[in-house]
């Protein structure tokens, strides 16, 4: 007779794919503990193709928290003896994790490690380690997140399996060119104080023929930056910074790019070609010495990017364009943009005088205005966080 179902290990029955696919969706330290499930899923973890060593922490420091609220009459160093004790485990964690792992290729590789007590939760050795093996293995999606600061691992250069490639608070310098000819999608963000350089965004761009998505943080507007790709569809330039009035201007020419996003100091727009361009975003910050003159700056920047995107359907301005447009809008009604059916301002002044540069856009559908008050800024203000705001 057949046994009731109500007995059955329906989830062990499941195909093998499918239960790699519904693990691809936890991070490690959920995955092993699928060990104490049932027999069969003693090793099934060491074949995952998927490893997201997500080690955020919130949780260790509510415990930590915990811990030093209850000891926090004997006088010891809760904070530093919890920090160096959950580093090691994190690292021991993670490196016996690679050892035991016994799968074929790796589809997705994520470590994401942030602290917010210590910022060198692990050392530049272990990011190292752990990416090159991923390499090793034929990596497709590669994902680092971390605090501390660090050069991008060189082996990376010659991975040519990747698809993905996300490095958030990694300095990224290669000699030559990668060989990224699979890439598809590229992000980097380099930690506060680095910049990228625009000579190495020329030689990614020329490794990677066909990357379709790309988004750069941190990078010099002073030197010659120019995007050329026939393959990218999808950019998003932030925190171009500028430290001073003489740089090289921003030259793009990608004839199947549909979405563009520039933030950051001003600089310079030369397009060549984006005739298939539908979304552009430009959010503009003036650097304190060019306060006095914005509409010679931006002026001619502003008419000539608007003479190459006629066809564009959604716009987005920062309050310095929107600034210029307004005291110059008479000079754009012959260059106006007829296809924006969206615009989005991000105001830091009154908005009453804006009613003046709708004319620009005589087919306008939606108007959707942001007022927050930028030009106030304390002595404080930070600059990157302001340009953050806007991507």
């Amino acid at each position: 007779m057949e046994e009731p179902s109500v007995h059955r290990d329906r989830l062990s029955g499941l195909p093998l794919s499918l239960i790699h696919h519904i693990l691809s969706f936890l991070p490690m330290r959920d995955v092993v503990s699928t060990t104490l499930l049932s027999k069969r899923w003693v090793d099934l973890w060491t074949t995952v193709p998927c490893l997201n060593f997500c080690e955020r922490m919130h949780n260790f420091c509510e415990r930590m928290q915990r811990d030093a609220d209850e000891n926090e009459d004997d006088g010891t160093d809760d904070e530093d003896n919890w920090t160096r004790t959950e580093t090691s485990r994190i690292q021991n964690f993670v490196n016996r994790a690679l050892i035991l792992w016994k799968g074929v290729t790796i589809l997705k590789f994520k470590i994401d490690i942030k602290s917010s007590y210590d910022s060198s939760l692990v050392s530049v050795s272990d990011v190292t380690a752990w990416t090159c093996f991923a390499v090793r293995n034929k990596v497709e999606e590669l994902e680092i997140i971390t605090t501390r600061q660090c050069w991008a691992p060189q082996c990376l250069k010659s991975c040519s399996s990747l698809r993905k490639l996300s490095l958030v608070g990694c300095n990224l310098q290669f000699h030559g060119t990668p060989s990224w000819n699979r890439l598809k999608s590229l992000t980097i963000r380099g930690p506060f104080g680095s910049r990228i350089s625009g000579d190495m965004i020329n030689r990614i761009l020329l490794g990677s023929p066909e990357l379709e998505e790309f988004e750069v943080k941190l990078c010099d507007s002073n030197e010659n930056l120019s995007i050329r790709s026939r393959s990218l569809k999808k950019l998003k330039m932030g925190n171009l910074l500028r430290s001073n009035d003489k740089g090289s201007p921003l030259r793009i020419c990608c004839p199947n790019l549909e979405t563009l996003k520039i933030a950051g100091m001003i600089c310079e727009c030369l397009f060549s070609d984006v005739s298939s361009l539908i979304v552009a975003s430009f959010n503009i910050y003036l650097n304190q010495f060019a306060l006095e003159n914005v509409d010679e700056l931006l002026g001619e920047t502003l008419k000539q990017v608007f003479s190459t995107i006629q066809h564009v359907e959604k716009v987005s301005l920062s309050d310095v364009c929107v600034q210029v447009l307004v005291a110059t809008h008479k000079k754009y009604l012959h260059s106006a943009l007829p296809s924006v059916k969206f615009l989005k301002l991000n105001l830091g002044h009154e908005f009453g005088d804006v009613i003046d540069l709708l004319g620009i856009f005589p087919n306008l559908k939606v108007l959707l205005i942001k007022h927050q008050d930028y030009t106030r800024m304390p002595p404080d203000f930070n600059a990157v966080n302001y340009m953050e705001s806007f991507c």
